[in-house]
């Protein structure tokens, strides 16, 4: 396995190995991770999971939680996989091998009831596509766009089911006209900014499947206060 370093989260409670030179998360699966509470007895699949960060936040948050994360990358799941053994979480955590867009409901034991994903958000075309494949993969629409996420998604949740994402602000639109055409009525919206005065990078959007709920903009969440520094509700996500 390549070198990889590891990060400690809530006071050293889980550990998180990651290439050191591959592809590292950001921020984001965090954000998302604070924003997913599962209810009792939910199932849960992680779209493009990576390294596994947020099955391992979601499990040490909610310990009964039954999670299966999905990784395209051979070496990205295994190094979840080595996670999850890690952590000893591995009874309440599977990591599949598998593209996404041929997932399907029997691939997971049936529908599932919560769908969560830090997906790429950059368009194929968009931007200077990064020379490590690992990395390109993780950030551009070159082996899953949104259109075959969003019928995945559609494909595996229950009727009822939740659906959480983290994605780019200024691809809301185009984000919850997919969700429609794919029967997923949004519930929620939460814009993430990085400072308080600068405009949205993120939105977190909250849809459930063959429903129409009453659409919501929630207040936003601001990652570092006037003097840059991070904010309480930003520092409690990664110690809390």
């Amino acid at each position: 396995m390549p070198p990889y370093t590891t990060e400690h989260f809530f006071n050293n409670a889980i550990s998180v190995s990651q290439p050191e030179n591959g592809y590292r998360f950001s921020v984001d699966p965090v954000i998302l991770a604070a924003h997913a509470p599962p209810q009792p007895g939910e199932r849960i699949v992680d779209l493009g999971t990576g390294c596994g960060i947020m099955p391992l936040i979601l499990s040490h948050r909610y310990p009964e939680t039954r999670i299966t994360g999905i990784e395209l990358q051979e070496e990205l799941a295994t190094l979840a996989r080595k996670n999850m053994a890690e952590n000893r979480v591995s009874g309440r955590i599977s990591i599949l091998t598998k593209d996404i867009r041929t997932l399907g409901p029997s691939d997971l034991g049936g529908c599932v009831d919560l769908v969560i994903t830090n997906p790429p958000y950059k368009k194929k075309k968009s931007g200077r596509i990064n020379p490590d494949p690992q990395k390109a993969i993780a950030r551009h629409e070159i082996e899953l766009t949104l259109a075959g996420l969003l019928e995945t998604t559609a494909r595996i949740l229950t009727p009822g089911g939740r659906f959480i994402i983290i994605f780019p602000a200024d691809r809301l639109g185009e984000l919850m006209q997919g969700m429609e055409q794919n029967s997923m009525g949004p519930g929620t919206a939460r814009f993430v900014h990085t400072q308080i005065d600068g405009s949205a990078k993120r939105v977190i959007l909250t849809g459930i499947k063959n429903q129409h709920p009453s659409f919501t903009v929630l207040p936003p969440l601001f990652l570092q206060d006037s003097k840059k520094n991070s904010t309480k509700e930003m520092n409690c996500m990664f110690n809390a």
